[in-house]
């Protein structure tokens, strides 16, 4: 059910969850208004940090960055980490359904995300390299004349 929530709150309380002090928020306004059903939100959110915790599980000092901004037309969501990295070989594959590079799951995560996301008239788009990988979720903001 789409309803107008506060993504500032929502995904601080999305991050809560993990209670990991390797994943850093930041934000620098203090209610950013989005309408969108609260339960997809949070399976992006959580859905997005729990690739970002298994990209650096192997490495000394995993840090994984949740931030939300906006700009003049869209409300933007980062996740960032400086885990391994995806394969440049599996790039164009990773919204597939049931495409995974893990050992265990099916590989619907990212699928399910890019759904939940266009759903929502949003975009989802990434940039990978060793060290840094980014996830970028932005939605149109809240029509002013509604």
């Amino acid at each position: 059910i789409n309803e107008k929530i506060d993504l500032v709150k929502t995904i601080k309380l999305a991050l809560d969850i993990f209670n990991d002090k390797n994943i850093l928020y930041e934000t620098k306004d203090e209610v950013i208004e989005i309408i969108i059903d609260r339960t997809s939100l949070i399976r992006i959110i959580t859905n997005l940090v729990k690739n970002s915790i298994q990209a650096t599980k192997s490495i000394e000092n995993p840090i994984i960055n949740v931030s939300v901004y906006q700009n003049d037309k869209n409300v933007i969501i980062d996740v960032t980490d400086n885990g391994e990295g995806i394969p440049t070989n599996v790039r164009g594959k990773i919204f597939e359904p049931r495409f995974t590079t893990k050992s265990k799951g099916m590989g619907l995560g990212l699928s399910i995300i890019n759904n939940l996301v266009t759903a929502h008239s949003g975009k989802i788009t990434f940039t990978s390299k060793k060290g840094k990988t980014n996830f970028r979720v932005s939605f149109p903001k809240i029509n002013k004349k509604n």
